[in-house]
């Protein structure tokens, strides 16, 4: 459990590496062969399990390098283990690589994360894969066969990350494919940012209209270096505090990002807030915010933030197209509703969204993130709002994406006493 005190954040942060970019980086790296160093990087439990997948996989071997990685010639294994923990990006990424005639490969996972939906694999695997195997088993998932080359064909609204998956493994193959998203495409932000790693580590594809993505094969990465840019999923906590505390200052953030929660910017301008660029860097300044109309189908990641500065909003913010939410490392929209609510928040919940009438101030008391890092920091940055202290459970959620956030909540003021349950 830790003690939340209600004061505002405010000072100068630099932003911790992309967790989305340092995945893509680390696969494009290992597929690549040879030498690559990936820097600076983030050491969270979900990169550290991309890591571990791509080793046990024997696609590559890597070295520390503080605050970076080198990546090496690969290690082929006779029997392959991904060890995925609760990382829904590495699972969805490396299934399709498992694929490539060789050896089973076992991905390992929490009950949570294999419990993610997956059925969109299952039925491409089945049409596209030569002696194709997928074995369900308790805590794991065993797949093994070829894939083909040809056209796939996926719906738009399931999660970018098994399109990602796809174009990782497509290149590989000896003939040419394409990728075809029926319905609305969602999250097309992160199909860019992968299509963006691959082209820096010379891997060609392209969008041959807005729903069509053609890949050819026999191509094959090269190593080198890779500069990882700043989160701006991360960034987006720290940009709330300022609104609502602050000021606060953050540095090593791109704004030409691919990332597609660089919108946060514009959504919470769209709120009244008051964020500058200054320089290199972004400053947020209180701000008398109100309420707005948010489509979350794009920027889903945002919701737990967003929902902290729709509280301190004045007025009625409707945040939809947001039912993904509910099949994250919780059901994000469920626990944000009971962890907000239960603070004092005027908040309902809808099947693909949240309604929350703001302007209220909030009361301290125990909460749970939900084993959930973005509740968890969600929480925190609310606490800024509360009366009274905040006793949070499961804190220590967060090191699946930001071992090193409650640091940097210090280092912005912020005050939080962890403490041992019956203390």
């Amino acid at each position: 459990m830790r003690i939340i005190s209600p004061r505002p954040l405010s000072g100068t942060l630099r932003i911790m590496p992309s967790k989305s970019a340092s995945h893509r980086a680390l696969i494009c790296a290992a597929l690549a062969g040879g030498e690559s160093v990936i820097a600076p990087i983030q050491r969270s439990q979900d990169v550290e399990a991309t890591l571990a997948c791509l080793e046990g996989m024997g696609l590559t071997r890597a070295a520390d390098m503080g605050e970076g990685i080198r990546l090496m010639e690969r290690v082929p294994h006779l029997r392959r283990i991904a060890p995925c923990g609760e990382s829904g990006s590495t699972l969805r990424f490396l299934l399709p690589l498992a694929l490539d005639g060789g050896p089973p490969v076992r991905f390992e996972g929490t009950e949570r994360l294999l419990q993610r939906p997956l059925d969109a694999y299952r039925g491409l695997f089945a049409r596209h894969c030569t002696g194709h195997r997928w074995v369900d088993e308790p805590g794991a998932i065993t797949i093994s066969g070829q894939l083909r080359s040809g056209k796939f064909t996926l719906p738009g609204n399931v999660s970018s990350q098994f399109v990602s998956g796809l174009l990782f493994a497509l290149p590989r193959l000896g003939g040419d494919s394409t990728i075809r998203l029926t319905g609305a495409v969602e999250s097309r932000a992160y199909i860019d940012l992968t299509l963006a790693a691959l082209a820096r580590s010379g891997i060609e594809a392209r969008w041959l209209d807005e729903r069509t993505l053609a890949m050819a094969g026999g191509q094959r990465g090269r190593p080198g270096a890779y500069a990882v840019e700043g989160d701006w999923s991360h960034a987006a906590f720290y940009l709330v505090a300022g609104l609502i505390g602050g000021p606060v200052g953050l540095t090593g953030l791109d704004a030409a990002s691919l990332q597609g929660d660089r919108a946060v910017i514009d959504v919470l301008r769209g709120m009244g807030g008051n964020i500058r660029q200054e320089g290199e860097g972004w400053v947020a300044s209180p701000s008398a915010l109100h309420g707005a109309s948010i489509d979350a189908s794009q920027i889903p990641d945002l919701v737990p933030a967003l929902a902290v500065a729709a509280c301190a909003a004045q007025g009625r913010t409707v945040i939809h197209n947001a039912a993904r939410l509910r099949i994250k490392e919780s059901d994000r929209l469920a626990a944000l509703r009971a962890e907000l609510g239960a603070l004092g928040a005027a908040i309902q919940e809808r099947p693909d969204g949240l309604v929350i009438d703001g302007g209220a101030p909030l009361q301290g008391g125990p909460v749970t993130s939900h084993n959930d890092h973005r509740i968890a920091m969600a929480l925190a940055v609310a606490a800024a709002l509360c009366a009274s202290p905040m006793a949070l459970t499961g804190s220590e959620a967060v090191q699946k994406s930001a071992p090193h956030f409650w640091d940097e909540y210090a280092q912005l003021g912020g005050k939080s006493d962890a403490r041992t349950v019956g203390e």
